[in-house]
């Protein structure tokens, strides 16, 4: 089956929810959520000690390695980073948190069955660590595992269950698995609400689950709750315009949209949803506003109305 491409998050069948499409905007993990900076935003002298990394580290300790890996993976430095927590691997093999932490350098470069490989070999030495359990359990979400998602996850849970970054992505793995799973999720994302009471991504999650329920009032509710704890979470304001479109609150939706994404992506998104729920004339409309407003969006919105023609007399 073709796919249709909204612009929230790339793609997904159109057999499927058009809330769904805003899947991969939930927030994984958010408790170790960081706001990266440029790596330029170094101190000079310790800019300056890494002109030469390979020669610089070997006379650091174990324990050296480990600070400056962590502090150049919070810095957004990926480079630096993967080589410290490499060589604090050398030094220490079973090192549970040089490993967890080249695992999740390798998840950003995209190396997902290396990073797989290294944390099961890391269990193997300690089969109770949690942050691995963890990391294992969204690796395997990310994999299209979720039967194995879910046994790491609630393996972590036995071990942590006030852990508020164990219980989002056992939660998010449950809302993966389908609409009858989304209740399980809920009381999970409500935790970590209650848990962390002024994260703007905890709100966000919940809101998430509502909308996937189609509990869309109460999402916008949590939404905006989200964004009154951080209006800068682009996440929860395109999350909202969703609510509001499923809502048919059409103006506050393509306010937000815009806000955003851009008004021509907007109304792009727009057309995506209204074709999902089978308002095709509406739909076709917005898709030709989208290409009028900016041309360069001429392929994902002209392939969404090459569908839209396809489904519509189809059903005809």
């Amino acid at each position: 089956m073709k796919l249709f491409h909204p612009f929230f998050n790339g793609q997904t069948s159109c057999a499927n929810l058009a809330l769904l499409i805003l899947l991969s905007l939930l927030v994984s993990g958010c408790t170790s959520k960081t706001q990266y900076v440029s790596p330029s935003k170094l101190t000079i002298e310790e800019a300056s000690a890494d002109n030469d990394p390979s020669k610089k580290i070997a006379n650091l300790s174990y324990e050296q390695l480990i600070q400056k890996a962590d502090y150049y993976k919070k810095n957004g430095n990926k480079q630096l980073a993967t080589l410290h927590f490499e060589k604090a691997l050398s030094k220490k093999p079973k090192s549970m948190a040089a490993a967890i932490g080249l695992s999740h350098m390798l998840l950003l470069e995209g190396k997902i069955e290396e990073a797989q490989q290294l944390l099961e070999s890391a269990l193997e030495n300690e089969n109770n660590n949690v942050a691995a359990l963890t990391l294992m359990g969204n690796i395997s979400r990310n994999r299209g595992d979720l039967d194995r998602s879910l046994e790491f996850l609630n393996e972590a849970y036995q071990h942590a269950p006030q852990n508020p970054e164990v219980l989002t992505e056992l939660a998010i793995t449950n809302d993966h698995m389908g609409q009858e799973r989304l209740t399980y999720a809920e009381p999970l994302y409500k935790k970590v609400v209650s848990l962390k009471p002024r994260s703007s991504a905890a709100h966000n999650n919940l809101g998430f689950n509502y909308l996937l329920q189609g509990r869309h009032q109460d999402a916008a509710k949590t939404f905006t709750k989200a964004l009154a704890l951080d209006p800068g979470n682009k996440r929860a304001k395109n999350n909202l315009g969703a609510a509001y479109l499923l809502n048919n609150q059409t103006e506050e939706a393509l306010k937000l949209f815009q806000d955003t994404v851009g008004q021509a992506a907007a109304y792009n998104n727009l057309g995506y949803i209204l074709m999902t729920r089978g308002d095709w004339e509406k739909a076709e409309k917005a898709f030709k506003k989208a290409l009028q407003l900016n041309p360069s969006f001429y392929v994902r919105a002209q392939e969404n109305l090459e569908q839209l023609d396809h489904l519509h007399s189809s059903r005809q």
